[in-house]
C-alpha cells in the first residue's frame, strides 16, 4: 500500500516519464523526488498565455526589474505562495450503502490532488528561489536586501514563504506517503500544522488556526496581562517584563498552545521569535509603504498582514481590515511596535488633522 502511495504522489509530479535525469542538475532540497521534479508539463498543457495555471495558480512574471510592475503585482505575492482551490465532492442525502463509499473516495482522490498541486506549486516557487537569491548581495538578510531595493514586497513574501515550506517538505512527504487520502484527518486530530507547508493547508485547517489564534488574543486580554503602566518604550525585546512578553507571545502566536497550558513561558525562544516577527513586520511597513500602500492588498494578503500584527480577521469585512492596516501605519509614525500588539486597534493613537 505504502509503495502504491509512492508511486501516487511522484506521478502527481510527473515520474511516469521515462526521461533520464540531467547529469549534474540542481534538485535542490528536492532529492529525492528528482525524477518526478524533472518532468515538466509544457506550458501549452498546464498554463495559459498569460501564465495562469488552469487549476487557479498563478506564478510571477520572470522580469530581472520589479521596478516596472503595477503596483498590485509588486505588493502582492503569486498566488502560486497561497494553498491552491480544494474542491470537495458533495454528498446528497439519499446516498448510502456503496454510493457513500465512493463519496469518501472521490473525497480523498480530492484532499490528494489538492497536496499534489501544492508540492508541484513549492518545486516552481523553488526555481523562481534560486534566482532571487542572485539578486540578494552575499551577507545581506532578505529584510535588508528588501529595504535596498533590490526585492518587491511580493519577492520578499515569496522567498520567506517558499523557505518555510521546503522546509516542511520532508516530514509532510513521509506523512502523505504513509497515511495516503487520510492525510487531512491525522493532521488535523493531531494537530500536525507545524509539519504541514502552508500551501498545503487545508481551509479548515486555517480557520481553525484563526479562531483558536484569536481566542487566544482575546482571553489575553480579558485576564488583564498587562496595564497601562508597564507600556513604556522598550528598545530591547529581550528585556520586556514577563506579563508583557506572555501577552504578545499568545496575541501572536509565538509559543504553541502546550505552553499556554502549562502556564509557562520559555523566555529565550519567545525572545528570539519577536525578535524576528518585529524585524519582518517593519520590513514589511516599509514595503507596503513603498510598493503602493495597503489600498493595493488583495483579500487574502490583507487577511496575513493583519494576522502578523495581531489584529483580528474572522468574521470581518475587507473594509474592516484595510482601515485597521491604514491605522497601523499612521500609529507606527509615532508608536513603539510593542504598545500596539498590546492594545487593541481602537485604542490605537491617531494622527490628528
Amino acid at each position: 500500500m505504502i509503495r502504491s502511495r509512492c508511486r501516487f504522489v511522484l506521478g502527481a509530479l510527473g515520474s511516469q516519464s521515462s526521461k533520464p535525469l540531467l547529469p549534474g542538475h540542481h534538485y535542490g532540497p528536492f532529492p529525492l523526488l528528482a525524477p518526478a521534479l524533472h518532468t515538466r508539463i509544457s506550458r501549452s498543457e498546464s498554463t495559459t498565455s498569460n501564465g495562469t495555471q488552469r487549476s487557479g495558480t498563478t506564478f510571477p512574471p520572470k522580469t530581472k526589474d520589479s521596478t516596472s510592475l503595477r503596483p498590485t503585482a509588486r505588493v502582492n505575492p503569486s498566488t502560486s505562495t497561497l494553498p491552491p482551490p480544494l474542491a470537495l465532492p458533495e454528498r446528497k442525502i439519499e446516498e448510502t450503502g456503496i454510493r457513500t463509499l465512493k463519496f469518501y473516495y472521490r473525497t480523498g482522490e480530492a484532499y490528494l490532488t489538492f497536496y499534489k498541486t501544492g508540492v508541484k506549486a513549492i518545486y516552481q516557487n523553488y526555481k523562481i528561489l534560486r534566482q532571487l537569491r542572485s539578486r540578494i548581495p552575499p551577507g545581506r538578510s532578505v529584510e535588508q536586501a528588501l529595504r535596498d531595493g533590490h526585492l518587491s514586497r511580493a519577492e520578499y513574501h515569496l522567498v520567506r514563504r517558499t523557505r518555510s515550506d521546503v522546509s516542511r517538505i520532508p516530514l509532510f512527504g513521509l506523512v502523505l506517503v504513509v497515511c495516503g487520502e487520510f492525510t487531512p484527518l491525522v493532521v488535523l486530530f493531531l494537530g500536525l500544522d507545524a509539519a504541514v507547508p502552508r500551501i498545503c493547508h487545508v481551509p479548515r485547517q486555517i480557520d481553525g488556526a484563526r479562531k483558536r489564534q484569536e481566542e487566544a488574543r482575546r482571553k489575553s486580554f480579558r485576564e488583564g496581562t498587562i496595564t497601562g503602566k508597564e507600556l513604556v518604550d522598550f528598545s530591547d525585546v529581550s528585556n520586556l517584563p514577563k506579563p508583557i512578553l506572555a501577552h504578545v507571545a499568545n496575541s501572536l502566536g509565538l509559543v504553541s498552545g502546550f505552553w499556554n497550558v502549562t502556564g509557562i513561558t520559555p523566555r529565550p525562544l519567545v525572545s528570539w521569535r519577536l525578535r524576528k516577527a518585529v524585524d519582518r513586520i517593519d520590513a514589511d511597513d516599509f514595503a507596503i509603504d513603498r510598493d503602493g500602500g495597503a489600498k493595493h492588498l488583495n483579500e487574502e494578503e490583507l487577511k496575513l498582514a493583519a494576522e502578523a500584527r495581531g489584529i483580528d480577521v474572522v468574521g470581518r469585512p475587507v473594509g474592516g481590515l484595510r482601515s485597521d492596516l491604514y491605522h497601523w501605519a499612521d500609529a507606527r509614525k509615532h508608536t513603539p511596535m510593542i504598545h500596539l500588539f498590546c492594545t487593541r486597534p481602537s485604542a490605537w493613537p491617531r494622527t490628528k488633522a
